[in-house]
């Protein structure tokens, strides 16, 4: 059985073929892709994939927590569907969006309520940087939302670069 089936079925959802599709596609995709991104990538192959379909599935892996909304400068829908717990770092300059590993840049213990009767089911840090491309570039590099080039990665060899050292 695929991954993805198991998956969808272990998050009380139907395997039908887009969501499998869908959800396949996204674990795959390391870019935190839009919702738009993803229906080109998968448009050539599956022509009758509607890009509402897209929008309504990733709607429900998001509330199903297959996938997470990720910020975006814009109004976009951005989502990372790394199964693995860990937190982003966000370029403020050109929107690249990075995974950081949780095991090398640990997170503070979440408090078990807030204020108003709140709940606290999770904690998730966002670093904002500047990317090591963007810091050597000029610094009149094009704001998040005037770059339709945007780029996203897996944070690698830019970790030590990308970030501040921490003490």
């Amino acid at each position: 059985m695929p991954p993805a089936v198991e998956r969808l079925r272990q998050a009380g959802l139907k395997a039908t073929g887009p969501r499998v599709m869908l959800l396949s596609a996204l674990e795959q995709d390391r870019r935190h892709p839009t919702a738009e991104q993803l229906y080109e990538s998968l448009q050539a192959h599956h022509p009758s994939l509607s890009l509402s379909t897209v929008y309504q599935t990733l709607d429900t892996f998001i509330r199903k927590g297959l996938c997470r909304r990720v910020s975006d400068a814009g109004d976009r829908l951005r989502v990372d569907g790394t199964p693995q717990d860990h937190d982003h770092a966000v370029c403020r300059t050109c929107g690249s969006i990075f995974d950081i590993d949780r095991d090398i840049f640990p997170r503070p213990l979440p408090p078990a309520h807030l204020p108003n009767g709140l709940s606290v089911t999770g904690l998730r840090v966002e670093y904002d940087v500047i990317c090591a491309a963007c810091q050597s570039q000029e610094p009149t590099a094009l704001p998040p939302s005037a770059d339709p080039a945007r780029r996203s990665t897996s944070f690698g060899q830019v970790r030590r670069k990308a970030l501040p050292k921490m003490t």
